[in-house]
């Protein structure tokens, strides 16, 4: 298996940021029940990532909202790495309550073990691809990534050249939980939807598909830590995101 940057601009008609997890699970073709994470943060802010991922959205909702990244010792050893290395809640155990209190919360989640994939950027940025699965299926991970851990680094280089590209930070956004993550695609979605425009309207003006609209919704409710599209738009306003982004 071998993964250039070429390939991957070319597996959607739209930017790679607009659908950074299929383009992840597809070409790597993990074992079955296995989860992802593609996040990124700034090294110098220590502020809340950037996550795409299929790791249960209650999760990450936990993991922003409690700033467990502050205290991930993922993170922590990723921040001092920059070869791919196996974690658990083990070898990666401190002896403070603090920095053991993330695996505390992830075993709720069956989270226990996995492997991450470090790369740190001329900008600051610390970006991580994080893998995990559950129960036997672990040994197949094991396995996979032992036989494919050339292309999953160039894979996590590729996906986070485009991003970066792609994907500008909101940096005047205020410095509190989720709503520091957005970017400014996502709350362009959002203010088009506060105008009251569809889904369809908002992809033809933004010229996107209808299911790329659906996918920023859906991780601008998880970020904001609200149970719908409305009051998405209504927390938005109330933080002045929309003014953020003029």
């Amino acid at each position: 298996m071998f993964v250039t940057v070429n390939s991957i601009r070319k597996c959607e008609n739209y930017p790679i940021s607009e659908n950074i997890s299929d383009v992840i699970f597809r070409e790597l073709k993990f074992p079955a029940q296995t989860r992802f994470s593609y996040a990124v943060m700034n090294k110098r802010h220590l502020g809340p990532p950037v996550i795409y991922s299929n790791y249960p959205a209650e999760w990450i909702r936990k993991y922003i909202d409690m700033t467990l990244y502050k205290y991930d010792p993922v993170i922590l050893m990723a921040r001092k790495s920059i070869m791919p290395f196996l974690w658990d809640d083990k070898t990666l155990s401190f002896n403070t309550s603090v920095y053991n209190k993330i695996f505390e919360v992830s075993r709720e989640y069956n989270i226990y073990s996995g492997y991450a994939f470090p790369l740190h950027d001329h900008e600051n940025n610390l970006a991580t691809l994080s893998l995990y699965t559950e129960g036997e299926c672990g040994v197949l991970l094991k396995q996979y990534v032992e036989e494919h851990k050339r292309s999953i680094q160039l894979l996590l280089l590729s996906v986070h050249e485009q991003y970066m590209h792609i994907e500008p930070h909101l940096d005047k956004l205020p410095r509190g939980k989720s709503e520091r993550t957005l970017t400014v695609r996502q709350v362009e979605v959002l203010r088009w939807a506060s105008l009251g425009k569809t889904y369809g309207e908002i992809a033809i003006i933004m010229g996107i598909t209808e299911s790329t609209v659906k996918f920023h919704i859906s991780n601008l409710i998880v970020k904001l830590g609200v149970v719908n599209a409305k009051h998405a738009i209504r927390k938005a306003s109330d933080l002045h995101l929309f003014d953020a982004n003029e």
